[in-house]
């Protein structure tokens, strides 16, 4: 059975996928996250075939986040805390309990999603420089997952850099019948994730969407006549609003199959373009974070109940 443990900031910045033995996932989670995730001698993580060589940057990023060090070495900083596939993480219980089943095209395997949070907090940037990397390799792969044929026959300036890293982390394969690159088990899944984490945008922002606030303070959702407050939201709560524009669109089907979809991949003006709604949305600031905190209390409160009755329907 293989593991997957996709490890990610709070805003989203950065992302490393750990491939990890049933060995690893027994051990307590304090200590994965010491010894795997705070490694030092991330060259092994490599060529033991942990960490693809593309995510070592970001896991980088992610233990200047996460560790600090002193005399006596490396220990996890006082305001950093985990959250696994949106629940708390029990440092002293077995990594493995915080996995969950998945399966792609019939095969199976485990995943699990951690999150890396600050009690430091910490705004959202605006930028959508350091997410232009990852955006056009999940952009190809996704195009490729819908059907988007591209022949290995021919030269694709545009796609030079995307497709060695796709292909150095073995995420395509060549297709011979069609002479076309088709994902592998391995792209399948990191597609997948990338599905996964806007299906979670959707379940617990949606009802964001269209909110009408009285002069009570009262917010009512869902009734046609309010604002779309996602993205002040999303600031709020620790998540970068571009790339869950982007991964949203992903999973909206809003380019697939786009006839020009090669020259898109990593046209920086496009990227720019479809984050104008983004730019253009109020701000916390605009709005005042006291006002928006009580919204998304109310809105909490109202999936709670969504959900509870969904129960017993």
């Amino acid at each position: 059975m293989e593991y997957l443990l996709s490890i990610t900031d709070g805003a989203h910045q950065h992302m490393a996928v750990l491939s990890l033995t049933d060995q690893i996932v027994r051990m307590n989670a304090i200590d994965v996250v010491l010894d795997v995730m705070g490694s030092e001698d991330l060259n092994t993580l490599v060529t033991t075939g942990v960490l693809a060589e593309s995510y070592v940057d970001d896991l980088k990023a992610l233990q200047q986040m996460v560790f600090d060090r002193d005399d006596q070495g490396q220990f996890i900083r006082e305001d950093v805390f985990f959250t696994a596939n949106g629940s708390d993480l029990n440092p002293d219980a077995p990594l493995v309990g915080a996995f969950i089943d998945a399966d792609q095209n019939g095969v199976k395997y485990k995943r699990c999603d951690l999150l890396v949070l600050s009690n430091a907090g910490g705004k959202s940037t605006g930028n959508t420089n350091a997410n232009d990397k990852e955006f056009a390799l999940a952009f190809f792969l996704h195009q490729i997952s819908v059907g988007c044929n591209l022949d290995v026959t021919k030269e694709y300036p545009e796609l030079m850099d995307v497709l060695a890293q796709a292909e150095k982390e073995q995420l395509v394969e060549i297709d011979v019948k069609s002479a076309s690159y088709k994902l592998t088990e391995r792209g399948k899944k990191i597609h997948d994730t990338y599905m996964d984490e806007a299906q979670d945008l959707i379940k617990r922002f949606d009802i964001f969407g269209d909110v009408d606030v009285d002069a009570q303070g009262t917010a009512r959702f869902d009734t046609g006549l309010g604002r779309d407050l996602r993205i002040p939201i999303y600031e709020i709560e620790g998540v970068d609003p571009f790339r869950a524009r982007f991964l949203l669109g992903l999973n909206d089907g809003e380019w697939d199959k786009s006839e020009n979809w090669i020259q898109m991949t990593t046209d920086a003006k496009w990227y720019a373009k479809i984050m104008e709604p983004v730019e253009r949305a109020p701000s916390v600031d605009e709005l005042g974070r006291n006002r928006l905190q009580l919204i998304i209390d109310q809105g909490k409160a109202e999936l709670r109940r969504s959900n509870s009755n969904s129960q017993y329907s």
